[in-house]
């Protein structure tokens, strides 16, 4: 590794530490809590209750990331992973693509509320855009800039190699966590809404969470969810290319959903899994690590389908 690439490399993992190091530097400011009185709208349906959500966990995992260091370690594992593997050019795009969509997670997914404090602005609107442009701050750019120097550090390095269907897999899990947030407000009244999101409502101290676990494992677990279907995957065995069997896909059910839904661990265990696939030369998961499985074309559905 040349000294500008080393470089390069350390004055991305400076500016990723960054946002970290203020957040912590400016903590113990007062805070106030709002409130509002009103009915619950318990059988009121609108967009803002399938958006309410995602937007909320995103910007809890988001928030949660910076006050870890998650952006700095992100790029210390793409720093090792590029020396131990020389494979730098493919690391450095996930590295750089993981950063650039932390740095748009921050000012996308909040909520942002109105003038009276007890109304959402709404989504898509042009007063949720302007919010949208007023909450880029410094941390994003801060990352945005991590981000580019990630890429000029290894511009040149490694083969493209196997990208392990990282869109399709990232847009299967939108569809499933939307199902699963459809079916939780259909079938609880009371979580019509779900303002705080599915990370932040679950606990397994309350029946009624408790049962949402159960059915997240129980829908995960065939390896053939909604959105893989749509999307045209299948959770396959890394040895025979075929079902993985009943412990394979019992392990990566247990892994994600289940044990990334467990408050504050929940966070570790996602950041383990996603690091992992950093590293990965087929950007394979922990999860499908330590269950032998792989994520694949549903060959089979594709050739149907030209029939």
């Amino acid at each position: 590794m040349s000294r500008l690439t080393l470089f390069a490399w350390l004055a991305s993992l400076t500016a990723a530490a960054y946002p970290t190091w203020d957040m912590h530097q400016a903590e113990g400011g007062a805070s106030a809590v709002l409130g509002c009185i009103g009915m619950p709208l318990w059988f009121r349906f609108e967009l803002i209750d399938l958006v309410s959500p995602p937007l909320s966990d995103a910007s809890a995992l988001a928030r949660s990331a910076l006050q870890w260091g998650v952006p700095a370690i992100i790029v210390l594992t793409g720093l090792l992973a590029s020396v131990g593997t020389g494979n730098g050019g493919v690391i450095g795009r996930r590295v750089a693509g993981l950063l650039t969509l932390l740095a748009v997670a921050g000012p996308l997914t909040p909520l942002y509320m109105s003038d009276d404090g007890c109304s959402m602005i709404p989504v898509l609107s042009n007063r949720w855009f302007a919010s949208v442009l007023n909450a880029y701050g410094p941390y994003e750019s801060a990352l945005l800039l991590s981000a580019l120097l990630v890429l000029l550090a290894t511009r040149t390095g490694g083969h493209p190699g196997p990208g392990g269907f990282t869109g399709r897999r990232a847009a299967a899990f939108a569809i499933d966590y939307l199902f699963l947030v459809t079916f939780l407000a259909a079938f609880e009244p009371g979580l019509s809404r779900l303002d705080f999101g599915l990370l932040n409502w679950l606990r397994l101290d309350e029946p009624t969470p408790l049962l949402a676990v159960v059915v997240m494992f129980l829908y995960v677990l065939p390896g053939r969810t909604f959105g893989k279907q749509l999307m045209r995957l299948r959770v396959v065995s890394d040895v025979t290319g075929h079902w993985p069997g009943g412990r394979g896909a019992a392990v990566r059910a247990l892994v994600f959903p289940v044990l990334v839904c467990l408050p504050e661990f929940g966070l570790i265990v996602l950041l383990v899994d996603g690091l992992w696939a950093v590293c990965d030369p087929a950007a394979r998961t922990l999860r499908d690590r330590l269950a032998g499985t792989r994520v694949a074309l549903d060959l089979v559905r594709m050739n149907e389908s030209t029939l």
